[in-house]
């Protein structure tokens, strides 16, 4: 038992080793050429970026068909325009938009 609580706590960070970015949200970029997508970069490096990720024009993309990725473009685009310093994560793939990281999570300062 102790060894299997070992090994949980020792591989419990690879689950935590997403891209993630503190800083302001920079630019967004929207409109009906991209369909229901909501890209935006926020300032500053992503840390722990995927592999897939090669774009060297944004740094997040939000698929907003659904009613959570409208709550979450309401989100961005709020903490755009309040100039607001944010953490955004990522997930490890670029299935959205090739070469854009998925959008994950957003944290306001």
């Amino acid at each position: 038992m102790k060894y299997l609580l070992a090994a949980c706590i020792l591989f419990s960070g690879a689950s935590f080793a997403t891209s993630n970015q503190t800083g302001k949200i920079t630019s967004l970029l929207t409109g009906p050429i991209y369909g229901d997508k909501l890209f935006f970069n926020v300032d500053g490096t992503i840390n722990n970026k995927p592999s897939c990720h090669t774009n060297e024009h944004f740094d997040y993309v939000l698929d907003i068909s659904t009613p959570s990725g409208q709550a979450y473009m309401s989100l961005i685009m709020t903490a755009y325009a309040a100039d607001k310093t944010v953490t955004v994560t990522g997930y490890d793939k670029c299935s959205i938009y090739i070469g854009v990281s998925n959008f994950r999570s957003i944290n306001t300062k």
